[in-house]
């Protein structure tokens, strides 16, 4: 059975402060959250790629078998679709460096928009541009991605695709790469994010998530819907429900360097 590893999108916001956090005194919030939860996806790298020391800080501050996975910048899949990206995948590179270097990053998301049908030149050259021994998940926003030539391309590179809870796009469970990569949005009316997920809706995904991690590949879960901290709720019980124990290490925080 492979590994099963569930956290959230991103872990500083200011509304986990009170939920989540304490909201009391000053409290690393990452060093915090690797006492809840094994694996983070870090979200921030889409909107603007920070500093190569925040990265290397990141990795220093967290145990040594945590994990990350960080989400392609916004101006590689939204500005320029993919195309003409050279320069900005090895700034994204450069960031993940660190995180490489360390062990500690489990795949790199790929988040296309909406808007971008799905065109096989165009996808082959970009899949041709990632270096083969970064591991890859990508998400499909547009149905046109769901197409026998698409699921080619992805397991020809060995990429994963994710497989998503969200309004627009049916859950389908394809294993595509050596891991499996999962994404649950919520279904709110306005924001689909803005969602805590049921007790029943959670239980759905249980025999789901067992069945993925039947094969030796790890399986990378995220909860999306962190307004509240819902994300942290729902990824708590459904760690609860696969039997799935603590970090080892929480016991130990106060002894990381």
């Amino acid at each position: 059975m492979g590994e099963i590893r569930i956290g959230t999108s991103g872990w500083d916001y200011p509304e986990w402060v009170g939920p989540v956090y304490p909201r009391r005194g000053s409290t690393d919030k990452l060093r915090y959250y690797t006492q809840l939860f094994p694996i983070v996806e870090v979200n921030s790298t889409f909107y603007r790629l920070p500093p190569v020391s925040v990265a290397e800080s990141w990795a220093r501050r967290t145990p040594a078998q945590f994990r990350f996975t960080a989400k392609f910048p916004q101006t590689i899949t939204h500005d320029k679709r993919l195309v003409n990206v050279a320069d900005e995948l090895r700034a994204f590179l450069r960031v993940l460096e660190p995180l490489r270097a360390a062990g500690k990053l489990s795949a790199a998301l790929l988040q296309l928009p909406p808007s971008l049908p799905f065109e096989p030149s165009t996808v082959r050259s970009f899949y041709e541009s990632l270096p083969p021994d970064l591991p890859v998940a990508v998400e499909f926003r547009e149905p046109s991605w769901l197409s026998p030539p698409s699921f080619e391309l992805l397991r020809e590179f060995r990429l994963a695709y994710v497989i998503v809870d969200e309004p627009h796009l049916p859950v389908r469970l394809e294993r595509t790469a050596p891991f499996v990569y999962v994404r649950w949005h919520g279904h709110g009316a306005s924001i689909w994010y803005d969602y805590l997920y049921s007790k029943p809706e959670i239980e759905a995904w249980v025999p789901r998530i067992r069945a993925l991690a039947q094969a030796p590949e790890p399986v990378y879960g995220f909860f999306n819907n962190h307004f509240r901290g819902d994300a942290v709720a729902n990824a708590r019980t459904i760690s609860e429900r696969l039997e799935l124990p603590p970090p080892p290490w929480s016991a130990r925080l106060d002894r990381l360097g």
